[in-house]
């Protein structure tokens, strides 16, 4: 699976440069209250992450975002490996 992009947390938002073959942008990702983290460039809502429980204790979001921002696929991951979060495209 295709890197998409690395994201730190950055207080409670998670941020990184975002990479597919239409857009370059700085990404942020920032929780609402219902635990949804709303993702967005320049301050514009792009999409948005839902938690993925997991058994094994790694935090992992499902990731879906305009097909104008990601055409190569219908949603992508966004999981916690060591202290970053890798977003990666899913089939």
């Amino acid at each position: 699976m295709p890197i998409l992009g690395t994201f730190l947390k950055d207080g409670d938002c998670l941020t990184g440069v975002i990479r597919t073959s239409t857009t370059q942008a700085r990404l942020t990702f920032t929780p609402d209250s219902d635990g949804i983290l709303i993702a967005s460039i320049d301050g514009q809502p792009v999409g948005h992450a839902e938690p993925r429980p997991s058994g094994d204790g790694i935090t992992c979001f499902v990731v879906y975002l305009r097909p104008e921002v990601l055409p190569e696929a219908p949603f992508a991951a966004l999981v916690a490996k060591a202290c970053v979060f890798v977003l990666t495209t899913c089939r």
